[in-house]
């Protein structure tokens, strides 16, 4: 499952817990071209409880996909308490331009908070 919510100021918030389907890849890529078209660049929180299955075909559109839209995001706050998730997270900021950074489940307001520009 792959849920996405974009607050007013533009926050996108992604929560992944379990496998994902075409149709959450899909939901997620509409709602954030309708977020890049009302907000520009947008700050966004990704929360993964449980990472499951992903058909191989969604992995490359994933990856195409946002390679295509990397200048249209700022700040990523990705939280999980996955043992790896985390620093893979780390190693992939220091390659990309945007501004990454952990956090664990029990700090979901503090990344919230970061990814809106605070703290």
């Amino acid at each position: 499952m792959l849920g996405i919510e974009v607050a007013e100021d533009g926050l996108v918030e992604l929560v992944v817990d379990g496998a994902i389907s075409r149709e959450d890849f899909d939901k997620v890529v509409s709602t954030l071209e309708g977020a890049f078209a009302k907000h520009g660049k947008v700050n966004v929180v990704e929360v993964v409880r449980k990472f499951g299955a992903i058909a191989p075909q969604l992995w490359w559109r994933d990856l195409t996909w946002s390679f295509s839209h990397l200048g249209r995001f700022g700040r990523c706050a990705m939280v999980t308490d996955s043992g790896w998730i985390g620093p893979v997270a780390r190693v992939m900021a220091a390659m990309l331009p945007i501004e990454l950074k952990t956090f664990g489940a029990d700090q979901l307001d503090a990344a919230r908070a970061w990814a809106r520009g605070g703290g």
